[in-house]
């Protein structure tokens, strides 16, 4: 049974471009790390200012990523969709969750602690180079679309 849960693991991350340059058995080693969690609409899955000590990968349904502001409001800041990742900051330093993820839909989540990855990491440095700079891309984009965003904002904000 568990090697029909590590081939559909390994199956998803396969599938993701995050994954697509890791040889086959690097990712087969990987995809026993993750471990399946299930959430329910509107569950929180973590919260910002939490410990962050893994990634998650969205493996069906989606999830919002919030921020409280100052009146205790929710501002949605993205919708991640199947395939998605998130979390992902938690891998490269232990600083709490820069945000709040919500199960917008029920979901269905393979996780990653920051331990295991960086045992992989160590056991596997080719393929761990080429994990983490896809993970540097995906932080770089990430950024520039924020960076985007508040200039946006900026201008926005001078004809208020």
């Amino acid at each position: 049974m568990a090697d029909t849960k590590n081939d559909f693991v390994l199956g998803i991350l396969a599938e993701m471009d995050f994954f697509s340059d890791i040889d086959y058995k690097s990712l087969t080693q990987l995809s026993t790390l993750f471990v399946e969690k299930i959430f329910s609409q509107k569950d929180v899955i973590f919260k910002e200012e939490s410990p962050g000590q893994s990634m998650l990968v969205i493996i069906s349904g989606e999830v919002r990523i919030t921020q409280v502001s100052d009146d205790a409001s929710e501002e949605a800041l993205i919708i991640l969709k199947k395939g998605d990742l998130f979390g992902e900051m938690a891998l490269i330093e232990e600083m709490p969750r820069s945000a709040t993820a919500i199960a917008h839909s029920n979901c269905v989540i393979f996780e990653i602690s920051r331990e295991n990855f960086i045992q992989f990491i160590d056991a596997n440095p080719k393929s761990g180079i080429k994990i983490l700079w896809k993970l540097t891309k995906t932080l770089s984009s990430r950024l520039r679309e924020t960076d985007n965003k508040l200039k946006t904002f900026i201008s926005l904000s001078k004809w208020i």
